[in-house]
């Protein structure tokens, strides 16, 4: 499911812009779920159904429907031992809620009432959904994607539009099992956002970033010419003793490098966690409470080199933050947004930072990467009121940075104090 949340709130020249998809999934039957859900094999089925073809107004005119789906499924192919079969079908409803489906994998967007029901809640607040049937052992049986007919797509970059492939991308990430990301340039981020205006062709072109690949060879491994996938990091957080239930934390890896954020999972209610699908190689591990909007809590679990096929063990404790500091939006432009800034070619970026209680003496702005550099003497305090708190800085780019998705940290005397994880996204270049 993507849902839309639209956040306008102007101060001083400054907005605060979140027009972004939100997604997640249903998962059917309504009982626990377990901790991964994947097909048995490596064979999945499709079926597209012919209202995706219909001239209703919600995918515009022109665009090139056949290209978007064939394109968004060949990118998981690419990424993990999948594989998937189209066909077309008069079919237009999803599977109602139960215990079983009726076995057909759909593809729709017709403004049935079948279909309609799962966006009655607010009809303009979810840009697509996906329902997931599955086993009693953890199979996934069936996954129906429904695109919300109340909603406009595009594949060409309209402005105001949802990208129709960038939106069946992650829809076909939950249909294979995977969950929300909280690395923002990930396909599988909870925050999609809608096409601006301006944007060139080359921008448009949707990849998995690494984080996304590694959750999905997690499930599926992979095979190439050379080894077999992969190696994992695992391991158990504790938190230190306290009167509220210990919070739910996101762990990362980051490769060592270069930077870019290759793997992300959430802590179990037990604190367990693992990091899959991982390729050998030097990594940092960090960890970060889930919600943003409160203050972080941050750290990291040390370095560790991953050899092919290892699995290695690495746990830690933490205690509770000690300031209210929290970082919550990043943009460009004097525009603030809960997803990530891409890097084109510009060697130079003013970058904003939006969140509270940014009034440290000490504060700094770091990156686990020699492609990134706060260019020192240029961070300014913005006065937005008492509830946002927002600082601007010049980021310097190098030419050589590679394509992926990398953090931002604001530091100060006291280590790291908060991340936006992967908030930058270089995006692959086209061959010259």
């Amino acid at each position: 499911m993507i849902r839309v949340r639209r956040i306008a709130a102007a101060f001083m020249g400054f907005v605060v812009l979140a027009t972004s998809a939100f997604a997640s999934y249903t998962v059917v039957p309504g009982r626990s779920e377990p901790q991964q859900l994947r097909w048995k094999d490596g064979m999945v089925r499709i079926a597209v159904s012919k209202s995706l073809s219909e001239q209703t107004g919600a995918i515009k005119s022109g665009s090139d429907i056949a290209v978007a789906i064939r394109n968004s499924l060949l990118l998981w192919e690419n990424a993990a031992d999948i594989k998937f079969t189209i066909e077309a079908t008069d079919a237009r409803n999803v599977s109602p809620s139960g215990v079983a489906g009726d076995g057909v994998s759909l593809i729709t967007i017709a403004a049935s009432p079948e279909n309609v029901l799962l966006f009655t809640k607010d009809p303009m607040a979810e840009s697509a959904r996906t329902r997931v049937f599955y086993n009693r052992r953890g199979f996934i049986t069936e996954a129906d994607i429904v695109l919300n007919p109340y909603q406009q797509f595009s594949t060409d970059g309209t402005a105001g539009t949802f990208d129709l492939e960038a939106t069946l991308t992650h829809e076909i990430g939950h249909l294979l099992g995977l969950r929300h990301s909280s690395v923002l340039g990930a396909i599988m981020s909870e925050g999609i956002a809608r096409n601006a205006g301006g944007v060139v062709a080359s921008d448009r072109r949707i990849d998995l970033s690494d984080a996304d690949v590694t959750a999905a060879r997690e499930l599926y491994g992979f095979v190439d010419d050379v080894s077999e996938c992969c190696s994992s990091i695992s391991g158990k957080i504790t938190q230190a003793p306290s009167k509220t239930p210990p919070k739910a934390l996101s762990v990362w890896a980051e490769d060592n490098t270069n930077g870019r954020v290759v793997a992300q999972a959430e802590t179990s209610p037990d604190g367990t966690y693992r990091l899959g699908g991982l390729s050998a190689g030097l990594y940092t591990i960090f960890w970060q409470n889930l919600d943003r909007s409160n203050s972080t809590h941050l750290g990291d679990l040390g370095t560790v080199r991953l050899s092919d096929n290892e699995d290695r063990t690495v746990n830690g404790k933490v205690a509770g933050t000690s300031h209210d500091l929290a970082l919550s939006f990043m943009g460009l432009d004097s525009q603030l947004a809960d997803t990530a800034i891409l890097i084109r070619n510009a060697r130079e970026y003013t970058v904003y930072l939006g969140g509270r209680d940014f009034e440290l003496n000490d504060l700094r702005i770091e990156f686990n990467s020699p492609y990134f550099r706060a260019i020192p003497g240029s961070i300014k305090r913005h006065d937005l009121g008492e509830k946002l708190s927002a600082v601007s800085f010049l980021l310097e780019v190098d030419e050589e940075v590679p394509s992926g998705v990398y953090s931002l940290f604001l530091t100060g005397n006291d280590g790291i104090l908060a991340a936006m994880v992967g908030g930058l996204k270089v995006p692959v270049r086209p061959n010259l």
